[in-house]
């Protein structure tokens, strides 16, 4: 659903519903959370529910459009914070470098244990709903079309180059945050903020970028 034309009041609607779905799909799982539970979670009808979103599956989708562009434009604000600075100077310290960097992008919104839980509950589910699938993997290309623009971007500004396909560097580092957000939400309660270790991914970065080629 395109929410750019929607009202102020309503947008704000939909986002509560979307993050008490979260908390509930973090407890409860997908398939095991009520409409009901939803709409009591986030203080609303059921006729606000339906007024919004078809189901839960459209609410599914919701959720990982608005955390998806939420992530990525944080990350483009982050790229943007450090253009000037790399302008000025090129780093010395590489891996002293980057780990600032994704630091500093971590920083911006440090997830929940429930949200950790949640953001995979729902990859498991559009994995084994057949009708859900499509739109998942749409999202799911939209979302590495414009990482990977942003990476090129960020790496540009770094007078760097990947020493491997950019697509395949981006992946890497997508399965290591996602295994290290997991590790993180371990045996926290759900609404403990969780902090990501970015050492995993400093280290694949500093061995799969060149930082001498445009020297």
């Amino acid at each position: 659903m395109n929410t750019d034309n929607l009202s102020a009041r309503r947008r704000q609607t939909r986002s509560t519903l979307v993050e008490a779905g979260v908390s509930v799909f973090a407890v409860k799982g997908i398939d095991g959370a009520s409409i009901e539970e939803i709409c009591e979670a986030a203080g609303f009808t059921r006729g606000a529910f339906y007024s919004n979103f078809s189901g839960r599956d459209d609410l599914v989708l919701a959720t990982i459009e608005q955390r998806t562009s939420h992530d990525l434009d944080m990350l483009d604000a982050s790229i943007e914070r450090w253009r000037d600075r790399l302008n000025s100077s090129r780093p010395e310290d590489i891996e002293g470098f980057l780990r600032e960097f994704i630091d500093d992008t971590f920083s911006q919104k440090r997830p929940t244990a429930a949200e950790v839980i949640a953001e995979h509950e729902i990859q498991l589910y559009c994995l084994r709903t057949p009708g859900l699938y499509p739109r998942y993997e749409e999202l799911h290309s939209f979302q590495g079309q414009r990482i990977l623009s942003l990476i090129e971007n960020a790496i540009d500004f770094a007078e760097a180059a990947s020493t491997i396909p950019l697509k395949d560097l981006i992946e890497a580092l997508t399965a290591v945050h996602s295994q290290s957000s997991l590790r993180a939400a371990a045996g926290k309660r759900l609404h403990e903020v969780v902090e990501i270790d970015s050492t995993q991914m400093v280290r694949i970065l500093s061995r799969l970028l060149d930082f001498s080629q445009k020297a």
